[in-house]
């Protein structure tokens, strides 16, 4: 269910707050994401405006583009990108994943928070099934690191004129609302 992301969030940061609790204090609640892949990420969509959150991570997903998506209890239209009010990535598997179509129109339609598309062209399964995740995670935890830590070296990977996703012949990246992004691939 959607109310499963925002009810585990609810979860840790009560378990940061009671004594007794293994994560007590260790949770800082700045630093929440949420993330999904395929009908995950449009489940994370739907929760999107939850001001706890301070950024996001799309995998292999995007809203419908024929109607409004109806499937694991979600149905929402574009009109949920609106809800966006932090930065935004949409990792996709290029144009053999399913959902590269709609993850792109997305990223198309996103013009008020910085949001950024990066495609690698391994399908709809990403590379999830690689050690530690493969190029996509990577991708996903250099993003996490940068957002919500500030990371100076994760942001390399997305921003700047040597951008390390721009120059990475495997990766095609598109940005838009980050200062000092001129050009993308």
């Amino acid at each position: 269910k959607v109310s499963d992301l925002t009810d585990a969030v609810d979860w840790a940061l009560a378990e940061n707050q009671r004594a007794g609790s293994p994560y007590f204090g260790r949770i800082d609640p700045a630093q929440i994401a949420y993330s999904g892949w395929s009908c995950g990420g449009v489940q994370a969509l739907q929760v999107a405006n939850d001001p706890r959150v301070k950024t996001m991570v799309i995998h292999n997903s995007g809203v419908l583009n024929n109607g409004p998506t109806n499937m694991t209890g979600v149905s929402v239209g574009k009109e949920v990108l609106q809800t966006l009010h932090t930065p935004v990535i949409y990792i996709e598997g290029g144009p053999k994943d399913i959902a590269y179509e709609n993850g792109m129109d997305d990223f198309t339609r996103i013009s008020h928070v910085p949001a950024a598309i990066a495609n690698l062209p391994v399908g709809h399964g990403g590379t999830f099934n690689e050690p530690n995740g493969g190029a996509a995670a990577s991708v996903a935890v250099s993003w996490l690191n940068w957002q919500l830590r500030g990371d100076a070296q994760s942001a390399k990977r997305f921003v700047g004129e040597d951008c390390g996703l721009c120059k990475d012949a495997q990766w095609s990246l598109q940005r838009k609302q980050f200062p000092n992004t001129p050009g993308s691939k």
